[in-house]
């Protein structure tokens, strides 16, 4: 099976993203191991968890072989709206306190 010039070019877009996001969770896994408790560490798990939520929008542009590009762009939103959600909410919770 033969692949489109664009469908390469965003595979590999996509493949680059995907190792900038998994090098950007294991630093800040090494730099929650390193700032245990308080105010950091509650800062490193939220970046945590919304790079890992951004790690899953993108991976499920892979699901369009499968799926269709329809299918695959609504997973990526939505998976990219829960990931804003959680950082806005949770950086709300530091305004509060």
């Amino acid at each position: 099976m033969k692949f489109p010039v664009e469908m390469v070019g965003l595979g590999l877009s996509v493949c680059l993203m995907l190792a900038i996001y998994l090098i950007i969770i294991i630093v800040f896994l090494y730099a929650r191991g390193k700032y245990k408790g308080g105010l950091i560490e509650t800062v490193i798990k939220l970046i945590i968890c919304t790079v890992g939520f951004l790690l899953v929008a993108d991976l499920s542009l892979f699901l369009s072989y499968t799926y269709g590009i329809r299918t695959a762009f609504t997973v990526h939103v939505v998976f990219k709206i829960i990931a804003m959600l959680f950082l806005s909410i949770g950086g709300m919770r530091f305004f509060v306190k």
